[in-house]
């Protein structure tokens, strides 16, 4: 979007001008009170109505915020044309209308004017700066200002008074902003609108803002009107004995020819005018006004040439209260004041320093200057003095002790007799507050007394009331201790004091009447007064308490003892029923109470414990506790010989747990955890582990396995028949049972000769051959000789028939 910005400032200003035979403008029209009073203010948008921009406003009662702005300072800059918001030569305030947003807003202010009827010229002066955004758009879209009077008795705007401009680059006297080129802006312009011919009429002074009506572009001002309406030209009154006349005529025209009063001499040109030589007394100057196109009536005014010879006059002195505002510049202290010059009041002889209402403090001369528009000067002097009361200074009074008071009505607390003055007193500096009794102050603090002469005039004077500081005393209780111990409660360490001075006393009751003997050893816990003297007899009360707890309660039953490996456990709470609950707990092996027991919860040797307990004032008890861990009996289980099956073992048999001791019985169970008991313990015949337990003299137990083997009877078992020519049966061999090994068999013919011999049954047995030959039929002896499982000899013999 291509955007082109043009800025006016609009201000109605208050221009101060020499030699003007000037007259006030209505009261804040130039917005010299600093907010809208008496300006009415509306709101609204603007739009386009068949084919014509429109804008449509509906007052407001206040101002809207960046719509409606006072301005006062002026060192701010506009954003665009980098000018001041307030013109340098104008007022102190001007008025902001409208803003750099957009939405096709309008903004209006308006002031009723009433025109004076015993003035043959009135006028009204307004500078104004201008910002409108220019988008190029047909000229009834383009945002625009309006400045405008219309004449309430007809409805009509006047012509010549009242103009619009319209955001276009060819708006006279505009520039293109250094800051966007797209923007132009005309800097401070005045304008002075001739009111003359409208005396005794309303007219209503308008000044309106407004958006393009497409949304999209801004338009604001800047105003500041004139706060005097006067003639058009000024500086006709010019001073006796110059030969010269400065001479100016209104603001806002295009150019200014001047003539004298049959036109034959054509003075100059231009606003302002060096005339020289000046004219004759009584002649009659024309001016020649033209407009700036589409901007006013061309017009012809005049004024009459004339002399001033002027002295000031002013009042010499005068005596004010201290604090007090004059207006130096009125009629009580200017005496001859005439609207033909200008007054200005200074603090310095030198005229540097500018002040036309001053704040009094002090006795000062002030300087007052007459100024007229011709350059004519004559300065008068007025001499303020304040009331002698300002002079009056407090002597506070002395500081006293703190059980004392203090009188700030005595009149010595005053370094001048207070003759005629009333005095008031208060708490506070703005007078709000009464102060009761200021002839008895008890509290330190700065006081207020305020003094009023019979003229008026007043003072506000302070007043210390001060105090020697109390002794301060500050109590420590004395830590707290354990029965049967002793607290000191004089112990200098309970005490910290504001300084040394002081003495103490102890009590045991409140009033401080039964002094305590012995307060270095207190054995009853409560609360104790002390009275505490100072040096330079103050006495400061206090109290302090000692507290001497009691010990806990311990009560030890003895645990319960029990048998190795079991541990006795100290921590059980059920061994010290009927102690004092909620104790801290802790053990040790010295009656010492120095080592500690690193496991109270499982003690494993018997012995002799301490057991401390702390309660929550620290208070601690002690007792010991016996713990006894039986010993075990000692179980010694003898192996056992392997038995045959037709045999028995007797468990109970002394060999069996020969080296065990210190049991007074024993006991045998077919279960490691001895509950089913051997019937027969002395008659075993069933191999497996069995368990023997021996009980000591305290019931403690042990047990033991033992291993019972049960082996078969040995025996040799050889056929009583065999066929060595048989398919089965063939051969002849012993059959051992229950032996480890064979140490010889052997076999005999009926004639008894040894026919076979062997060891081992490796080689199968007999054949029935013997050197190779069968042998026949018959029956044959045999003898075997074997090792049984028990490492004895076992032998056995018998017959057998081989078959053939």
């Amino acid at each position: 979007m291509i955007r082109k910005l043009i800025v006016i400032a609009l201000v109605i200003s208050n221009i101060t001008v020499k030699n003007a035979y000037s007259q006030n403008c209505p009261d804040n029209i130039g917005f010299e009170n600093g907010n809208f009073q008496n300006w009415k203010m509306s709101t609204g948008y603007t739009e386009i109505v068949n084919g014509k921009n429109t804008v449509d406003l509906a007052e407001i009662s206040y101002a809207v915020t960046d719509r409606h702005t006072i301005l006062k300072d002026s060192k701010v800059l506009d954003p665009y044309g980098k000018f001041a918001v307030v013109p340098k030569d104008g007022g102190h305030v001007a008025v902001k209308l409208g803003n750099d947003g957009t939405g096709a807003q309008a903004e209006g202010i308006s002031y009723l004017l009433n025109v004076p009827l015993n003035k043959p010229e009135f006028t009204l002066t307004y500078q104004y700066a201008v910002v409108l955004e220019d988008p190029n758009h047909a000229p009834e879209e383009q945002p625009r200002f309006v400045a405008r009077v219309k004449d309430l008795s007809t409805g009509q705007y006047i012509p010549c008074a009242s103009f619009e401009y319209i955001a276009t680059s060819n708006l006279p006297g505009f520039k293109k902003s250094t800051v966007d080129s797209t923007v132009i802006y005309k800097d401070w312009s005045a304008v002075t609108i001739n009111l003359s011919g409208y005396q005794g009429k309303q007219l209503l002074l308008e000044f309106i803002t407004a958006d393009c009506t497409l949304n999209g572009h801004f338009g604001y001002a800047y105003v500041d009107v004139n706060n005097t309406c006067g003639e058009l030209i000024t500086g006709n009154k010019y001073c006796k004995g110059l030969n010269e006349m400065n001479i100016s005529g209104p603001s806002g025209y295009k150019e200014y020819n001047w003539y004298n009063q049959d036109r034959t001499v054509k003075y100059g040109t231009g606003q302002d005018l060096k005339i020289k030589p000046a004219p004759a007394e009584g002649a009659l100057i024309y001016l020649d006004l033209v407009p700036f196109d589409g901007f006013g009536c061309p017009n012809t005014i005049t004024a009459v040439a004339s002399s001033l010879d002027y002295q000031v006059q002013t009042l010499q002195r005068d005596t004010v209260c201290s604090g007090s505002m004059v207006d130096l510049l009125s009629s009580k202290y200017i005496l001859n004041k005439t609207d033909d010059f200008d007054y200005m009041v200074y603090d310095d002889k030198d005229l540097t320093e500018l002040v036309n209402k001053p704040t009094i403090t002090q006795s000062k001369t002030y300087y007052v200057k007459a100024t007229s528009k011709s350059g004519c000067e004559t300065i008068s002097t007025i001499e303020i003095a304040i009331y002698e009361l300002e002079k009056t200074r407090i002597i506070n009074p002395s500081m006293v002790r703190y059980s004392e008071s203090v009188d700030i009505t005595k009149d010595e607390i005053y370094d001048t007799k207070l003759v005629g003055i009333t005095r008031t007193y208060y708490t506070d500096k703005d007078a709000q507050s009464i102060l009761d009794h200021p002839e008895h102050i008890t509290t330190a603090g700065t006081y207020y007394a305020k003094l009023t002469s019979k003229s008026g005039c007043t003072k506000m004077v302070s007043i210390e009331a001060k105090f020697m500081a109390k002794p301060m005393l500050i109590v420590q209780n004395p830590a707290s201790v354990c029965v049967p111990n002793e607290v000191n409660i004089a112990d200098p360490n309970n005490f910290k004091a504001s300084d040394e001075g002081f003495s103490f006393s102890f009590y045991a009751d409140k009033d401080c009447k039964l002094q305590i003997s012995n307060s270095e050893k207190i054995d009853k816990s409560g609360t104790y007064y002390l009275k505490a003297t100072h040096t330079n007899g103050s006495i400061v009360f206090g109290e302090i308490t000692a507290t001497i707890n009691s010990l806990p309660t311990i009560s030890v039953k003895k645990p319960i003892e029990v048998c190795y490996p079991q541990t006795v456990n100290l921590t059980d709470k059920t061994i010290y029923n009927g102690s004092t609950e909620n104790c801290v707990y802790a053990y040790f092996t010295d009656a010492a109470l120095t080592n500690k027991l690193s496991r109270p919860s499982s003690v494993d040797k018997t012995g002799t414990f301490y057991v401390k307990i702390t309660n929550s004032s620290g208070c601690e008890s002690s007792s010991k506790v016996d713990v006894v861990i039986n010993e075990l009996p000692t179980i010694i289980v003898n192996k056992t010989e392997s038995i045959f099956d037709d045999e028995y073992i007797d468990l109970t048999a002394p060999k069996i747990i020969a080296g065990s001791k210190n049991y007074v019985s024993e006991g045998y169970f077919l279960d490691s955890d001895l509950r089913t008991a051997i019937a027969d313990p002395s008659k075993v015949n069933k191999g497996g582990v069995y368990y023997i337990s021996l009980t000591n003299k305290t019931g403690c137990s042990v047990s033991a396995p033992i291993q019972i083997n049960i082996i078969p009877t040995p025996k040799i078992l050889v056929p009583t028949a065999f066929t060595p020519q048989g398919q089965n049966n063939n051969r002849l061999y012993p059959f051992l049972i229950g032996i480890q090994r064979l140490v010889s068999f052997k076999v005999f013919n009926k004639w008894g000769i040894l026919v076979y011999e062997t060891n081992t049954l490796q080689n199968s047995g007999w054949d029935g051959q013997f050197k190779n030959k069968l042998q026949p039929f018959e029956t044959f002896s045999w003898f075997a000789e074997a090792v049984d499982l028990k490492g004895s000899i076992c032998q056995s013999k018998g017959k057998t028939v081989m078959i053939l």
